[in-house]
């Protein structure tokens, strides 16, 4: 393939684990910000740790406790990000494909990613 499609693969993997990880330090630094007694209390922190706790996991939780600016989802929104890019990745190479009019490349990689999304909304539904 030429350089400028391995330089848009590499850019889309890099800026989603860039943006991903960005997402997840606001989090923990909102999640700190909010509950300062973390820092300085065990059972504090414990609580937090704990398998009890709930933890926002389905996609609208979520959207919601970012929305209410909950340190705990907005580190789940940067998961969500971190899982979503090489989603990413594939469907820029269907796209490449379809540009290089590479017909059987394109059709397995549109095929994988088929399957990718399949899977994600039986996992929703599931959820």
């Amino acid at each position: 393939m030429k350089d400028w499609v391995h330089a848009a693969i590499v850019t889309v993997l890099r800026v989603g684990v860039v943006l991903s990880i960005a997402i997840m330090l606001v989090g923990m630094a909102v999640t700190f910000v909010r509950h300062p007694e973390y820092f300085s209390s065990s059972p504090a922190l414990g609580t937090l740790t704990s398998p009890q706790t709930h933890f926002p996991n389905t996609l609208l939780d979520v959207v919601s406790g970012v929305r209410h600016g909950m340190g705990q989802a907005i580190v789940m929104a940067g998961l969500l990000v971190l899982i979503a890019t090489p989603v990413a990745r594939v469907a820029l190479s269907v796209v490449v494909f379809v540009k290089v009019r590479d017909r059987l490349y394109a059709a397995i990689t549109a095929a994988v990613l088929l399957i990718l999304l399949v899977s994600f909304s039986v996992g929703l539904v599931a959820a």
